[in-house]
């Protein structure tokens, strides 16, 4: 009975996965008319969205709780813009694409679309 409950113990960290998250990369739409863009990459998870800080030069999260969350969407916002990224199927389609827009408080415009790349992950 003792080695049942040993092999069990050894077992369970094997068995078990942890929660999925989405590896997000999104590239910028005007990719299609020659631009070239480099894509934006971002990670969202249970606990927040990670998106890299370039006046900081390091990784950042922002909480899940203080993101905010519709049907087939989120947001993500900064001081002086936010990246709302949604969940739509296009005309002539049947899988739903990813995509995200970055809106500009000081402009009150949109300032570019892009179209993300979903893989999910496990969170490490």
């Amino acid at each position: 009975m003792l080695r049942i409950i040993i092999l069990f113990i050894m077992l369970i960290p094997n068995i078990l996965l942890a929660d999925e998250g989405l590896n997000l990369s999104c590239k910028n739409m005007l990719s299609a008319f020659g631009r070239n863009y480099e894509p934006l990459n971002f990670k969202l998870e249970v606990t927040g969205f990670h998106y890299f800080d370039k006046n900081h030069n390091k990784f950042k999260m922002i909480p899940a709780k203080d993101l905010e969350y519709g049907e087939d969407s989120f947001t993500a916002k900064f001081q002086e813009y936010e990246l709302g990224f949604q969940r739509i199927v296009f005309a002539g389609d049947t899988k739903p694409t990813i995509t995200m827009s970055k809106y500009d408080y000081i402009n009150d415009k949109f300032l570019d679309h892009y179209e993300c790349t979903v893989v999910r992950s496990y969170i490490n």
